[in-house]
């Protein structure tokens, strides 16, 4: 460990292919050196200087527009993973959370879902839990022709939206039926990226939004959402033009 150096650290993880892995990597070593550090293992405290870390590439989700949406619905019209669509394209909700959402957290009169659990599938097995942050846990409103619709799915249903599916076989239906039906299609995590992505460019301001998905940082939703469309930047420049001509 004394021999160490920034330069040979910036060159293994220099040695990743992907910089998420570098950088994961680098946390891992930078705890075991400063470990080793307050024991007195070594004098050298190489994190103390500056590493040069990997650049990590945003994240940029393939997301669906107005049109892809309504078709999208449209395609799963009376499919049995329709409620479940309509909840999560159209409140933002988390993977995890849609498919753990019952028909007991419907609120049809109010037009509201409440987001109570956490569902995962992992090592083999469905892990429930509570949902990922306090904001996490909440309850959020729904279109007036999303509740119309569920209101006529409902019908004495119990039980989750998705039945008996675990959280891979509900992706496995959907993304088939979507090749099947050769609907516009984006991976389930991506429909939350769809809302929220959508709801900006509609007009929402981005608080709401952040609060209708569950974000604890409102920059989080503006890394991640807030990407204006062509016609959107046009209006802005519009109005623009408008005040400066009237300033005249």
């Amino acid at each position: 460990m004394e021999s160490i150096t920034a330069n040979d650290i910036e060159e293994w993880l220099g040695s990743f292919e992907q910089a998420g892995a570098a950088r994961k990597a680098w946390a891992v070593l930078r705890a075991i050196l400063r470990l080793a550090y307050r024991k007195g293992v070594t004098d050298n405290d190489v994190t103390r200087r500056e590493i040069r870390l990997p650049h990590l590439r945003r994240y940029e989700p393939r997301v669906l527009d107005a049109c892809q949406v309504r078709r999208l619905l449209r395609g799963f019209y009376g499919h049995a993973l329709e409620a479940w669509l309509l909840v999560s394209v159209c409140a933002g909700l988390r993977r995890c959370e849609s498919v753990g959402i019952e028909w007991a957290d419907l609120d049809l009169k109010r037009g509201t879902v409440t987001v109570k659990r956490s569902v995962q599938w992992v090592a083999g097995h469905e892990t429930v839990t509570d949902p990922k942050t306090d904001l996490s846990r909440r309850t959020v409103a729904l279109p007036r022709f999303a509740v119309k619709r569920l209101a006529q799915l409902k019908h004495g249903r119990s039980g989750r939206l998705v039945g008996d599916l675990n959280a891979n076989q509900v992706a496995a239906h959907y993304l088939s039926w979507c090749r099947r039906m050769k609907l516009p299609c984006v991976p389930p995590r991506n429909l939350r990226h769809t809302f929220g992505t959508l709801a900006i460019a509609a007009g929402a301001d981005i608080s709401v939004v952040a609060r209708q998905l569950g974000h604890s940082d409102i920059k989080t939703t503006a890394r991640y959402y807030l990407k204006p469309d062509l016609s959107v930047l046009k209006s802005l420049q519009r109005a623009w033009e408008r005040l400066i001509i009237g300033a005249a």
